[in-house]
Formats: C-alpha cells, structure tokens, sequence
C-alpha cells in the first residue's frame, strides 16, 4: 500500500517537473535575426556640439508651472533654428503656449495616419548642495571624456536634438516620408505638460489628425539593470504607470503641550502615514512577467522557468522583488510619502498637520481604487483627505506589441544596435506620452541609448551625460526609424 502512494507521488512530481519544464523551454519567443543598416552618415562630434549648445540654454522647469523660463526657452528656439536650417525651412513649425514647439513633415500621402516624435525641452532643477559633486558644471555642456556633461543630458534634450539631427540630414539626402511626421517639443513635461504636450495633443485632435504611432521618450537598452540578465535588453515602454497625490490632513484643538491628549494632530496623521506604508496595495507581476518572457533565453533559467510557473512560484516572486524599490514598482502601485508639515513651537499643540503621499498607478488599478483603499488602511475618520489638483491622472491603456508599428520598431532597434533582446516594459514614471492616447492605439516610450546603473543615476541626479557615440547611435535609429514608420502603408 505505502508502495503504490509513493508510486502515485513519484508519478504526480514526475508529471509537475515535465509540465514546468515544457512551460519554460517554450516561455518567451525567439526572434529572427536582422541585418544592420549602415544607416545615415552622421558625426557624432558635431551631434555632441550642438547638444552642448541645447545644455547651456538653462530651460529649467520651477515649482511653479505658470513660470516658465521665458528667456531660457526663447534662447534655446533660436538655437535651434540656427543649428537646423533645413528643418526649420522645408518644415512647417508652430509655437504653442509661447514655448512649446510643432513641427509637420507633411508626407507624400496626407491621408495616411501620421506618426509623431516627442521629446521636452525643459529640464529639472539642480540641488545646489550637489554642484561640489558635478565633475563638470551642470549647464555648461561639456563634452570630455568621450561624454557630454550636463543637465538634460539623458533627460531629455538629447532625444531633442538627435531627432532633429536625423531629419536635417534625411532633408539634406532629399527623403519624403510618405506618412505626415510630427515633432512634438513641449515646454513644461517636467511640470505635467499641462501647457506642452497637452496642447499640442488638443490642437491635432482638433484639426482632425490620426496618428498611426507615437514615439516619446521611456526606458532605455538596458545593461547589467534587469536581474540577472548579463546581456543589453532594449524596454520598450508599452504603458506607463498613473499618479495620484493625497493631501492628509487632520485638526485638532489648540492647547499647551504640558497637557496634551493621548495623541496630537501629529501622532495621528503620522500613525495614518505608517497605515499607508505597511500596507502597499497588492502585488501583480502581470507586467514583469511580460518584460521576461520579452527577454526570453537571455534571462537566467530561474527567472525563465519562475515567470513561466507564476502559479507554482508567484508568491516567491512577489517576495523576492518586492525587497528591491525598483523590481517593488514594476508589480504594485507604490506608496510614497514626500512631504509633511504641522506644529509651529515646541509647546503649542498643533491645531492641524498635513502631508503628501504619491501613488504611482500601476495599470489595472484607478484613482478611485486607490481612494478606496486609502480609507479603508487609514481606518480614522479624523483623517481627512483629497487629490490634489491637478496632481492625478490615471495609467495609460496599454498599447500592443503585434502591431506593425511595434514590429517596425523592434526592426529598428535591431537595425542600429544589432540582435539584441527588445522586451516591452511598464515605464515607473510620466511622459508627455500619455495626452496623446486619444489620438493613436500605439503608443511606445523608448530613449535609444545603452544605459547601466551608475549612468541610470544621473537622470534628475549628479553627473548626468550621455557618451558622444551613443548620439551617433540615436541619430542613426531615428533616421531608421522615420524611414520604417514612414513608409505610406506601413
């Protein structure tokens, strides 16, 4: 009897361990190779110059979105313009808002849905406490040691210039697109394009215009960044999260601190704040799941047969990334509180204590799921609170990866930077991407530059740059890239 339910046993494990390994030999699929392109002729020296030239031009993006750097944006117009004389003759270009700017390529045949590339031209600020740290002066744009130096170096101007770069050289080699392309350069993405790229996505929808492809900036090819994973993986971003900021808030009466009740205003929004905290909304690895499925053999086989058995090891997943603040925001809505005030002098009871806490959106869970969930964690009707203005928007609809533009787009890619492992990913963070999801289904957010940690940390950090091969690169892709999704029909 013990013999046959060990038989049974061995039987049952021999038919778990056949199904898992089926699963993962078949997880993730294998792609056919592309040949490279050699592609436009670009000088990267003179790419790095004129990049250098954008960095100086000091557009950055204040806490007050109704203040725009007006003489630091017009400066970097003028720059422009004379850096691209073609472009700026043989395109159509507007200005929107004053800053932000709209140039259309009109194609051979107008009726196709155009495509467009976006990038910002404004920048985040520089703490002072860290220029000490800066190996070269933040806005000088310095080019030295093969890198060009400096704040929006990665975020995002160099999208900017090498767009612009790859249609003054198409303009120059006399190349018609034969689907219309836009270029779309707001003023303020740093801000939430309230002023930039929602206009500008207002005015097109307004004239009529379809949109067969979109184009912003995203992930990068990433190297040495996904566990694991020894070999660059290009992450195209397929959504990106949504965001809400709550305002708490709670009251209480004024008295003197030698007698004060068993918790203050204080004591109480900070007992809701830990609430929040030890209470992340749940985990799903829908989304990394699809990231390492895209990556396929070229992730360690653990990873490959973990991802392909979600139903056997889920929950160790869940674990195992929710230790790590990046791998933790690919698979839950994250909680974050980023400021706090209340009290005035050290014996006076607070009458009121507020703070702000960020939730970035994870696609599949609302605004209101969110609220909802607040409440119920919170658990204290002495705890007030609402989103703040202007300061909530929803994930974005999540755009395919079976579509011709999506295929034409992993082509590319492999077209510059050769067979490398194109996966597509949930961007943590906003682009100016998302106004544009009235206008077009596909909807991507990739930057094309090879990037690792210690580079990753220049974005809104200390020592941003980008290397000057790598915009030869970028010039190339874009090039590629406007020729495959312009092609009329594509």
């Amino acid at each position: 009897m013990i013999s046959s339910i060990l038989i049974i046993l061995l039987v049952i494990l021999l038919f778990i361990f056949a199904f898992v390994l089926v699963r993962t030999l078949t997880f993730g699929h294998p792609f056919e190779p592309v040949e490279p392109v050699e592609g436009l002729e670009v000088e990267a020296p003179v790419v790095a110059e004129h990049l250098s030239n954008a960095i100086r031009c000091e557009t950055v993006s204040q806490l007050d979105r109704n203040q725009p750097n007006r003489q630091a944006l017009l400066e970097l117009h003028r720059a422009l313009e004379k850096m691209y004389p073609r472009l700026h003759t043989s395109l159509k270009w507007e200005t929107i808002k004053d800053y932000t700017l709209l140039y259309t390529w009109e194609g051979i045949d107008p009726q196709q849905p155009a495509i467009l590339l976006a990038g910002h031209l404004d920048v985040v600020p520089v703490d002072p406490a860290s220029l000490k740290e800066w190996s070269h002066p933040p806005f000088s744009g310095q080019v030295a040691d093969g890198f060009v130096w400096g704040r929006g170096t990665l975020d995002i101007k160099e999208q900017v210039i090498t767009i612009m770069e790859a249609v003054e050289h198409l303009l120059k080699n006399g190349y018609q697109p034969g689907r219309t392309v836009y270029l779309a350069f707001g003023h303020d993405e740093e801000n939430g394009g309230f002023a930039g790229a929602k206009e500008i996505a207002s005015l097109l929808k307004s004239r009529g215009v379809q949109l067969e492809a979109v184009l912003d900036e995203g992930s990068f090819i990433l190297e040495n960044i996904l566990p694991g994973t020894k070999v660059p993986v290009a992450a195209i971003g397929t959504s990106e999260k949504g965001m809400l900021t709550l305002k708490l808030k709670v009251e209480a009466e004024a008295g003197h601190s030698s007698t004060p009740p068993a918790h203050t205003a204080i004591g109480i929004l900070a007992e809701a704040i830990l609430n929040l905290e030890e209470n992340p909304l749940p985990a799903r690895t829908t989304y990394a799941q699809k990231l390492f499925k895209g990556v396929g053999i070229a992730s360690p086989f653990f990873y490959q047969m973990a991802f392909a058995n979600l139903w056997l090891f889920g929950g160790m997943i869940k674990r195992q990334m929710s230790r790590n603040p990046q791998t933790n925001a690919l698979i839950r809505t994250t909680t974050a509180t980023t400021a706090v005030a209340g009290g005035i002098k050290e014996n006076v009871l607070p009458t009121q204590a507020k703070a702000l806490v960020n939730f970035r959106l994870l696609p599949g869970n609302s605004i209101a799921d969110v609220c909802t969930y607040a409440t119920r964690v919170i658990s204290d009707k002495r705890v007030s609170f609402q989103p703040v203005e202007e300061g909530a928007w929803e994930a974005t609809p999540i755009s395919p990866t079976g579509s011709a533009a999506y295929l034409a787009l992993e082509k590319t890619i492999r077209q510059t930077f050769g067979n490398l492992p194109v996966a597509p990913f949930l961007v943590l963070s906003a682009t100016d991407s998302r106004y544009y999801a009235e206008l077009c289904q596909n909807i991507y957010r990739f930057t094309p530059v090879t990037i690792d940690p210690e580079s990753l940390k220049g974005v809104h950090g200390v020592n941003e740059r980008v290397s000057v091969e790598s915009l030869g690169k970028m010039v190339k892709f874009y090039g590629q890239l406007i020729q495959n999704w312009g092609a009329s029909g594509q």
